[in-house]
């Protein structure tokens, strides 16, 4: 890369490895961009020295010879050949190898072949590799490694350099080399650590990303279920209750509207879908569930296009796989192995949850604990096809097996219709909601007008991944960009002056030194990523005024080791114009520079071949840059495609896994308050005044979880029944929304104790919105009307 100077079974996968090609980090595509740049780089700089090492050869063992030669230009290539699918670590160790591989050979020249080389053939070939080896393992290794890697093996060669040097001076012959190897050879280092290090940002701003939009979505699915829920109990278990309470409704009509709600209640625990997703994206949106409940899980297996589950069915299993895993990691917590397989069975998918941890006897589990028998056998067994099995030893370990397959001779879209009406055709038209509620009553959503709550996100909600890829262009740290430059233009000077050139041409010299140091220093000032195309002509004019300038009074022959130094000045600049998004016009500058070589080598009486192989040498340290430019700008467009579906694949797994707790949450809350209730009144031939008051007080208490979330926890909860039973008129309201004030317990208690102490009246209490100085108001209507407040430390005072 660097210029030449003119003249068994495998291995269960961690998790996320269901699917490698969408699954690479921006880590592990720069890598590889690398090292695909590197195959055809290797390639072309083996071919150009082929000669040279000919004519180099060591003749006391050819063979051996031969095989540095081979292996020093073979491994490059075969890194490049393997780019694409080989494993990390394979492309890391042999970037390695070919480190090593170079310090050997460069230790062979030194020890056995250090003297000096026929004049005009005294640059030994390995050194024209030099860029190489240095910039691999740059790529496989860490920053300090690759920079002290870069500094010893440009020092060797500069040792080398002067060792078979020809000229009268190979002591400055070999600094001048290790110099200019220095700086060709830090530009693409710099850029190959700068690369990965923003590689690495980027994986760690997708993660933040992702989980971000994983608990918007998942934040969003249970409010969606929280409305659902609410809707159904609104239109229908409130107002069942309201009629009984109230009366004047026929028992046989109370009792058929009590049956249709608990059919309902029922119902919605199997949402309504007819979609169905590929396996692929089953696969996907269990591998992120995975790694978010459990990162250190390995997962194996995959699924094929050609499968398509339910989305019903794709519910129940990511809340059934998300309740294995955390039982897994909150019963046998860290230091045990948990596998999740996934694998298509039947026609269908089954997933198998196995970790080797301190596991349980499944017939002591306690009734009320429902996580195995509700959340994981219960939730499969309500869907059709669905079947789930947990088995358990002390001391063995737990594994669960779930699995879906469908119906023979069945859609596999669910045909189970929900009902979508409370009573029968030939009932009476009852009152609706509004005419039965309170003023105070807040207006909820009707059932019809929620959206699905397992509706994946759609692109609109994941508008900030766009940004999760790495940049198109790579630059340099401001400091060591301008280290460079002083390197540049301080290495140059050393190269155009330090000869001893001839006076006549020295004007000359200076003029071409000044246009392309002028065209470096243009470069450096530029703050754009991408070049500004004023800038990027205005380079390759001044360098092409540089080649002319500086080769117009040069002769055929050249007493000077580097009298066609500026050839590897402006490639270095061209290089640096095609990674700062400028390909086109650097090639375009190559080929300016080339027929200016070739029209100076026909004016000296040289042949076009003559001048071609002056520039020839350099178009692979061009074709090294533009391949790590197009390179990166490919991996980085596919990466934002990728991490947007990743993102997306996540929200919707989060999505569908906080769909499943909150329905089961809501319900398991509702089926506790008004079940019993509902229950007595569907099995009922007459109700009675008691029955119809704690119809009314379950009326009451469903309205204070609907409208006090925040307030609808114990002592509270208590209190608020038993002033009701004593005849207190109370009313619970809760303002705050998602953002309940972080003292509600207190604010709960002191609700509580002013509860306990009225024996009649009312008691409003409301939990107030966040921008307010106090946090909840409490008003009293008895023998003395009062008006409490909560201030945010949770002191109860006056108002």
């Amino acid at each position: 890369m660097r210029s030449p100077k003119p003249s068994r079974a495998p291995k269960p996968r961690r998790a996320p490895r269901l699917h490698d090609a969408a699954g690479r980090t921006a880590t592990e595509r720069q890598l590889r961009v690398l090292c695909t740049a590197t195959g055809p780089t290797g390639f072309v700089f083996g071919l150009l020295s082929l000669d040279t090492f000919r004519a180099q050869a060591w003749p006391a063992v050819p063979g051996l010879a031969l095989a540095g030669w081979l292996l020093v230009f073979g491994v490059p290539v075969l890194i490049g050949i393997l780019a694409s699918w080989a494993p990390v670590r394979l492309l890391r160790a042999l970037a390695v190898t070919e480190g090593v591989i170079f310090l050997v050979l460069l230790g062979f020249w030194l020890v056995v072949r250090a003297e000096p080389l026929p004049a005009g053939a005294d640059i030994p070939w390995v050194i024209s590799l030099t860029g190489i080896p240095a910039v691999a393992v740059a790529a496989a290794t860490r920053d300090r490694i690759g920079w002290g890697y870069t500094v010893l093996v440009c020092t060797l060669s500069g040792i080398l350099r002067a060792a078979t040097s020809a000229d009268p001076h190979p002591v400055l012959v070999g600094i001048e080399d290790s110099l200019y190897a220095l700086l060709v050879i830090s530009v693409f280092v710099g850029l190959t650590i700068m690369s990965r290090r923003g590689a690495v940002r980027v994986d760690d701003t997708a993660r933040i990303s992702r989980a971000a939009l994983a608990v918007r979505a998942a934040g969003l699915a249970r409010k969606r279920e929280r409305l659902t829920i609410d809707a159904l109990v609104h239109d229908s278990v409130i107002s069942t209750l309201l009629m009984a309470g109230r009366g004047g409704i026929p028992t046989e009509t109370l009792a058929r509207h009590a049956a249709s709600t608990l059919d309902r209640l029922d119902a919605i625990r199997v949402p309504r879908s007819t979609a169905s997703l590929p396996g692929p994206e089953v696969a996907r949106r269990l591998e992120q569930l995975t790694i978010e409940l459990s990162p250190d899980a390995l997962v194996h297996g995959e699924l094929g296009e050609g499968l398509r589950v339910p989305a019903v069915a794709v519910t129940a299993l990511l809340g059934a796989v998300g309740e294995a895993l955390r039982n897994s990691v909150e019963a046998a917590g860290t230091g045990v192995v948990r596998t999740v397989t996934v694998q298509a069975r039947s026609g269908g998918i089954g997933v198998v949850v196995h970790d080797d941890g301190v596991g349980f006897d499944p017939a002591l589990v306690p009734g009320e604990r429902l996580g195995i028998a509700q959340s994981i056998v219960g939730r499969m067994q309500r869907v059709s096809g669905g079947a789930a099995t947990v088995q358990s030893r002390p001391g063995i370990g737990t594994e669960v097996e779930v699995s879906w397959t469908p119906e023979p001779h069945l859609p596999l879209r669910p045909s189970r219709p929900r009902r979508s009406t409370l009573s029968s055709p030939d009932a009476p038209t009852l009152p609706r909601w509004s005419s039965l509620s309170r003023p105070d009553s807040p207006t909820l959503p009707r059932w019809s007008t929620l959206s699905s709550p397992d509706a994946p996100p759609t692109p609109a909600d994941a508008e900030s991944i766009e940004e999760l890829a790495p940049r198109t262009v790579v630059r340099l740290p401001r400091r060591l960009s301008l280290a460079i430059l002083v390197m540049f233009i301080g290495v140059h000077a050393l190269l155009a002056f330090g000869d001893h050139e001839p006076l006549f041409g020295l004007p000359w010299e200076i003029a071409g030194f000044v246009a392309v140091s002028a065209a470096a220093i243009l470069i450096s000032r530029s703050g754009d990523d991408r070049l500004p195309r004023t800038v990027t002509l205005a380079v390759v004019a001044l360098s092409s005024a540089g080649a002319v300038l500086v080769s117009y009074p040069m002769t055929a022959v050249q007493g000077t080791p580097f009298g066609h130094w500026y050839l590897g000045a402006i490639t270095l600049l061209l290089v640096v114009l095609a990674v700062r998004g400028r390909e086109g016009l650097a090639w375009i500058g190559y080929l300016i520079m080339s027929a200016i070589t070739i029209g100076w080598a026909l004016r000296h009486g040289l042949t076009v071949v003559d001048g071609v192989l002056l520039v020839v040498r350099h178009a692979g340290t061009l074709l090294a840059g533009t391949l790590f430019a197009v390179g990166l700008k490919r991996s980085s467009i596919i990466l934002a495609g990728l991490n947007r579906a990743r993102a997306l694949s996540g929200a919707a797994a989060a999505t569908a896994v906080a769909a499943i707790e909150e329905r089961e949450s809501q319900l398991a809350r509702v089926n506790v308050l008004c079940r019993p209730t509902l229950e007595r009144l569907a099995r009922s031939d007459e109700i009675h005044s008691e029955m119809r008051a704690e119809c009314l007080r379950v009326e009451a208490t469903l309205r204070d979880a609907m409208r006090a979330r925040a307030l609808f926890v114990e002592p509270l909860v208590a209190a608020a029944r038993a002033a009701r039973l004593r005849g207190v008129l109370v009313t619970l309201l809760d303002d705050s929304g998602d953002h309940p004030p972080v003292r509600v317990a207190e604010v709960a208690a002191a609700v509580a104790d002013q509860l306990n102490a009225l024996e009649s009246g009312s008691l409003t209490a409301r939990v107030l919105p966040t921008d307010r100085p106090t946090i909840a108001s409490i008003v009293i209507e008895a023998r003395d009307n009062r008006l409490l407040v909560i201030t945010p430390d949770g002191v109860l005072r006056e108002a």
